[in-house]
């Protein structure tokens, strides 16, 4: 084992201290016969075995979230892997997914709103009656309704780009964890 490994096998450790070091020891045991296995089947490099694996941090977790699940008995032990898991696995997708999803919704229904009200105060001018429900107002300043139009679908292409690339990176994020997950399992 050299250098990279054997730095990738003690952090591993390090985030596996809760547990009992027979366990432990099984773990990183287990771990380093994969990278044996993956170095000589498939002449990878150091980097690109560390790289497989995935972060230290979220495999460990993963090693926790299997310790945790195979004993139903309470302890306060279990309650401290459960919390060492969950802090190191799941908190993300608890606060990055639904933000990125709400946003991404949100933009994209304005994006098409905005227009949709820019031709409205437009329809409304023409015709000769006011819509004082619809405005385009930045600080103080109010547009007239028919410069409001382009104003209206500029600010809705933004708003829907802008909501497109918060829904690519929900999907970005799920497919991320996704293969981090198929990486843990498979190896």
């Amino acid at each position: 084992m050299d250098q990279i490994m054997n730095a990738y096998l003690e952090k591993i450790d390090r985030y596996l201290r809760p547990l009992p070091l027979s366990e432990r020891t099984d773990i990183i045991n287990e771990i380093k016969s994969q990278m044996m296995e993956l170095k000589a089947g498939n002449c990878l490099t150091s980097d690109q075995i560390t790289e497989r694996l995935g972060n230290p941090k979220e495999l460990a977790g993963a090693y926790l979230g299997e310790s945790l699940s195979q004993s139903a008995a309470f302890s306060l032990r279990r309650l401290i892997y459960a919390i060492l898991f969950y802090c190191l696995a799941g908190l993300g997708g608890i606060f990055i997914l639904p933000f990125t999803t709400i946003l991404a919704g949100a933009l994209l229904v304005c994006g098409v709103i905005a227009p949709v009200s820019g031709l409205v105060k437009a329809a409304g001018f023409l015709m000769g009656f006011d819509v004082p429900w619809v405005s385009f107002q930045f600080g103080s300043w109010t547009a007239h309704p028919l410069l409001a139009l382009p104003l209206s679908v500029l600010l809705g292409i933004l708003l829907f780009l802008a909501g497109k690339g918060f829904w690519k990176l929900t999907l970005k994020y799920i497919q991320v964890v996704s293969s981090r997950q198929r990486s843990v399992h498979s190896v």
